[in-house]
């Protein structure tokens, strides 16, 4: 049986959005948070001007180090899509045109659904409760498992990316350079599969190094790893800005 594999994997979570310019109000602490941000759902959350500025640096930075791109893929949340148009725009144009026309939204490359904890949705009064109460469970359950009140668990976003694979694992990607745009959870669920690390080794990584805003990684199929060949991390979660 053939096994179609693309070459290279260039993973890229997105720039600063508004929110994370704002982190330090906590989405658990609404009562701070700017009333810009009251009432804006997460999968609406635009970018900052200066998460606007690191994607363009980090656009300019792939081109040099990769070239283009055969195929592009993006979280459709806002914050996603601006970030995949604004790094393909810095290739130069006939790169860029021939980018734009493979340039595809997918799904499975959404961020963890933080369901009733999403301040966009919840009034900061039952925010904080809910958010005392998932904190508890999450001592209990632990990172991996743990599930937002009407949310997703890392779990979830792990069968996601398993599910994203089954696009780029065929005929019409294989030997392919792949530039994936996606959320800080979701890009942590690739080194699951990618590495074959377990649950506790996933979430002890991204404690010791959480993805930084346009924070790139990189992975290199080498055939001559493992029995049969694996993807070979080349470097993780670099920012060019």
């Amino acid at each position: 049986m053939n096994v179609y594999r693309p070459q290279t994997l260039v993973i890229v979570r997105h720039a600063e959005s508004v929110w994370n310019k704002n982190a330090e109000h906590g989405r658990g602490r609404v009562n701070k948070v700017p009333d810009e941000l009251k009432g804006v759902p997460d999968h609406l959350t635009p970018l900052s001007a200066a998460g606007e500025s690191q994607a363009v640096l980090t656009g300019r930075i792939l081109d040099m180090m990769f070239g283009e791109f055969e195929t592009i893929y993006h979280s459709p949340w806002v914050r996603t899509t601006q970030t995949a148009k604004i790094i393909v725009d810095q290739f130069p144009d006939e790169a860029r045109e021939r980018m734009e026309k493979r340039l595809f939204k997918n799904l499975f490359l959404t961020e963890q659904d933080f369901g009733y904890l999403d301040a966009g949705v919840t009034p900061p009064a039952e925010l904080k409760k809910l958010y005392d109460r998932f904190y508890k469970e999450r001592e209990i359950i632990g990172k991996f498992y743990a599930k937002p009140p009407n949310g997703d668990a890392w779990l979830a976003k792990c069968k996601d990316t398993h599910n994203f694979f089954d696009i780029i694992f065929r005929q019409n990607r294989h030997g392919q350079k792949i530039l994936i745009v996606t959320h800080g959870v979701t890009m942590q669920t690739f080194r699951y599969h990618l590495e074959r690390i377990n649950e506790e080794k996933l979430v002890e990584l991204y404690e010791a190094d959480k993805n930084k805003n346009c924070g790139v990684s990189h992975y290199e199929w080498n055939p001559k790893l493992g029995s049969g060949g694996r993807y070979e991390l080349k470097f993780w979660n670099k920012v060019f800005y």
